[in-house]
């Protein structure tokens, strides 16, 4: 138990246990968002524009089993998308 915790009510320690789970599912939805931004950005430089690489990142692939690059990267599989991206050619 935290030295904070020790001197705060039961209510305040639900508030500040409260505050963690949300600073932690912040920060996972960060992670989620650069790895998105990442992949995205891989598809834009590869078929030269934003409108392309959005329209890939949420297309069914065959060679996802017809899952699109989003999935994936929303699944954590973020080094499978970057490989999908950089097989790209414009």
């Amino acid at each position: 138990m935290a030295l904070y915790n020790f001197y705060m009510s039961k209510d305040e320690q639900g508030g500040i246990a409260g505050l963690d789970a949300l600073r932690a599912r912040f920060e996972q939805q960060s992670r989620k968002a650069q790895a998105y931004y990442t992949v995205m950005h891989e598809a834009r430089q590869r078929l030269g524009g934003d409108d392309a690489a959005h329209a890939w990142m949420n297309a069914p692939l065959a060679s996802l089993d017809g899952r699109t690059p989003a999935e994936l990267v929303g699944d954590g599989r973020v080094d499978e998308a970057l490989a999908q991206a950089r097989a790209l050619k414009a």
